[in-house]
């Protein structure tokens, strides 16, 4: 590969890392919020603005598909919620173990001053046994990102533990490494350079490879791997 095509397939690769690394920020920035809003959540005895549930049942196919991740909201009333919203509950007659439910709303309606719901899976032929109420309910569903569950699947196992964060982390520390021990040799060939006579002649030399040395180090700093 020539010059021109090694700095377009560098300033390509630089595109995409920044991309990349944004994306990791925005990330990380919406799980600080999370994280901190829940932590706030649960100091108040409230529902967090927002939760997340990695979904592992197919009762809800075709909209949401078994490892798809969804967000939900926090409402604040019965009235923000209507018949086919899908929301994400507690349950005290499905034996969950305690987990969240995510099924839409199949029926709503008031019992004296309590409004009630009766919900339902888009995949599941009857409506769930028993009633909710605004007490159960954790949020509302905003939106869906599919199959993100198999990423949290796969990087809590043992083989993508070491995939995603050893190996990477490895090869990071190891160029790191590398460039130190380039860098010292760099520094040491100047040294034994520096001390070589000063006529006219070998002070031309000693420019000349000093040039390409700092050259050379240059290009050290300016590799990614």
């Amino acid at each position: 590969m020539d010059k021109k095509g090694t700095n377009i397939f560098v300033i390509i690769f630089r595109i995409l890392s920044y991309i990349f690394l944004a994306f990791l920020f925005f990330v990380a920035a919406f799980l600080m919020f999370y994280i901190v809003s829940s932590a706030i959540a649960k100091k108040n005895n409230t529902r967090p603005l927002i939760s997340i549930y990695t979904i592992v049942s197919p009762s809800m196919e075709p909209t949401i598909m078994v490892y798809d991740v969804i967000v939900n909201t926090r409402i604040k009333s019965d009235n923000d919620l209507n018949q086919g919203d899908i929301i994400t509950f507690y349950s005290d007659s499905i034996d969950t173990g305690g987990y969240t439910v995510t099924h839409r709303v199949y029926k709503k309606y008031k019992y004296g001053d309590t409004t009630y719901y009766e919900t339902k899976g888009d995949n599941n032929t009857s409506q769930d046994v028993g009633r909710i109420t605004f007490g159960n309910i954790v949020g509302k569903f905003l939106f869906k990102i599919p199959s993100l569950g198999k990423v949290q699947f796969f990087v809590s196992s043992k083989l993508g533990w070491v995939l995603i964060i050893l190996l990477p982390a490895s090869i990071i520390i190891m160029s790191d490494v590398l460039k130190l021990v380039k860098a010292y040799e760099i520094k040491r060939e100047l040294s034994k350079i520096k001390g070589k006579g000063s006529n006219s002649k070998k002070k031309k030399e000693k420019e000349k490879k000093i040039r390409a040395l700092v050259e050379k180090a240059d290009k050290i700093n300016k590799k990614w791997f």
